[in-house]
């Protein structure tokens, strides 16, 4: 049992430092070579859900639950708070796992209620809400980039990826914030002091949030912890609230992903989808290896956050972002090819629209949420 667990810690915190290396693709690998056990693939994804803050917020590179944090990462980041961007991650995750274990009895309760009807009922006010609190003409062009991401996740999803959601998510919020800083970024990355700038209170509500809307995510099927999170941003009016949203959304989202699986059946993200169905309930056995993950990388987290940013901080900016850019378009070519670069070209060009025309990249969600929507 510890075996399984110190390995896929191990596995989780490669998929989580590595810029574009998923941590679905880790466990399918781990998977084929038959070395991934249930404890295994449950420890590694909850591991990859505390540490992908490092590639995310330091070089811009989003995983699918974290893609909407990078702008006010890189914010703060780019303020000198790196390191409180890490520690808000860290503990936002670390807390969504005490809430999890806490609400999970209810759980079952809430996943014989769930409904298709519902999940796209949800979606669409969503949707709605996300044009409509653009102000004046913007409305205009957020529905623009709303449709427009969406067609193209409706046109990659139908296409033969093996990897679409890495070209999709890279090429809408990864990419932009590499060119737009390539073009105007200067300097170097700093740590700062790392203590989280907002009042406990707060920060523990937001954390709730988070755990709440990740398990909504859960229960709806195309319902990702990006657009949970998407539904905190309207509540979290500056970043660090966001943040806390967003990870805290990140982790609690696989988890009752997790408990969904035990208790249900219901797969809801690829790594439970590589995992063999378990008789165990998630409280004790599960709950008590979550606890023992989170607590172990809590207390590696931020050392090791430290070390890459260090490493980092030797390297200009620009050039730094440029290499970035050009490994994120070599992996793209070596996952799909020639198709998989131009979904993620796709991608590129309409968060760049995004930008220029000065509505909220949040609009780019329409990459999931039109296909929920049209059925």
């Amino acid at each position: 049992m510890l075996r399984e667990l110190l390995s896929g810690i191990l596995a989780g915190s490669l998929s989580g430092l590595l810029p574009g290396i998923h941590v679905n693709t880790l466990g399918a690998f781990l998977a084929t070579a038959r070395t991934g056990g249930n404890l295994l693939l449950f420890s590694m994804g909850l591991t990859h859900t505390f540490l992908d803050v490092v590639p995310s917020a330091f070089l811009g590179v989003p995983d699918e639950g974290t893609a909407l944090g990078i702008l006010p990462a890189h914010r703060l980041v780019l303020r000198g708070r790196a390191m409180e961007v890490v520690r808000i991650a860290l503990w936002a995750s670390f807390l969504a796992v005490l809430m999890t274990i806490l609400l999970s009895p209810l759980y079952p309760v809430l996943a014989d209620a769930y409904t298709p009807k519902i999940g796209r009922a949800v979606v669409c006010f969503l949707a709605l809400l996300l044009i409509f609190t653009e102000r004046g003409p913007k409305k205009l062009h957020a529905a623009l980039v709303f449709l427009l991401s969406g067609l193209l996740g409706v046109l990659a999803f139908r296409l033969p990826l093996m990897q679409p959601y890495y070209h999709l998510f890279t090429g809408l919020f990864g990419l932009p914030v590499l060119v737009t800083a390539i073009l105007g970024g200067s300097g170097n990355l700093a740590g700062g002091d790392g203590k989280i700038r907002m009042d406990l209170k707060r920060f523990l509500g937001f954390s709730f949030l988070g755990t709440f809307l990740g398990m909504v995510a859960s229960l709806v099927p195309a319902f990702t912890a990006s657009q949970a999170a998407l539904m905190g941003s309207f509540l979290s009016k500056d970043e660090r609230s966001f943040l806390t949203v967003v990870f805290s959304v990140n982790t609690a989202n696989f988890l009752f992903s997790f408990v969904n699986f035990l208790e249900t059946g219901r797969v809801r993200n690829g790594i439970v989808a590589l995992m063999a169905p378990d008789a165990s309930g998630f409280l004790p056995y599960y709950a008590l290896a979550a606890l023992f993950v989170s607590l172990l990388v809590l207390s590696y987290g931020e050392p090791l956050a430290g070390i890459v940013l260090k490493s980092l901080t030797h390297v200009p900016y620009r050039p730094l972002n440029g290499g970035v850019a050009i490994v994120l378009l070599l992996l793209s070519l070596y996952f799909d090819g020639l198709l998989g670069l131009l979904v993620l070209a796709g991608g590129a060009m309409i968060g760049l629209l995004a930008v220029t025309l000065g509505v909220k990249r949040t609009n780019c969600m329409g990459v999931l949420m039109l296909q929920i929507i049209i059925g």
